[in-house]
């Protein structure tokens, strides 16, 4: 083993500038509800479902969970195409919407049933 700290692996959120950071307590409560760590990115823009997949691509866990501008929702795996998220809620979810994006990041981690 090395002596450097390693990160620990957790679900990659990447929050777009603008976009209303309130929506990160419900998304990240949802997943570690699950007893699934997030960590949170900026990003200096994007939509949801392109910062999802990129966010997965960052992910040790390969599962990712994009805030767009706008306050879209969205969750992604690594091994999908980019166009294909898991998950979306849109800008006008309520808060158990996005919440549930969380949840559902969390499951796919754990390789659980997503419905």
């Amino acid at each position: 083993m090395s002596g450097g700290d390693a990160e620990r692996p957790a679900v990659v959120v990447l929050l777009a500038a603008g976009a209303d950071r309130a929506l990160l307590h419900e998304v990240c409560a949802g997943a570690e509800e699950e007893g699934v760590p997030t960590r949170v990115d900026p990003a200096p823009q994007g939509d949801a479902v392109g910062l999802a997949h990129e966010a997965a691509g960052r992910s040790a866990l390969r599962t990712g969970i994009g805030i767009g501008e706008d306050g879209a929702v969205a969750v992604h795996h690594a091994t999908l195409p980019a166009d294909a998220p898991v998950g979306l809620a849109g800008p006008d979810a309520a808060g158990a919407e996005r919440r549930n994006v969380g949840h559902l990041a969390a499951r796919i981690v754990k390789v659980l049933p997503l419905a």
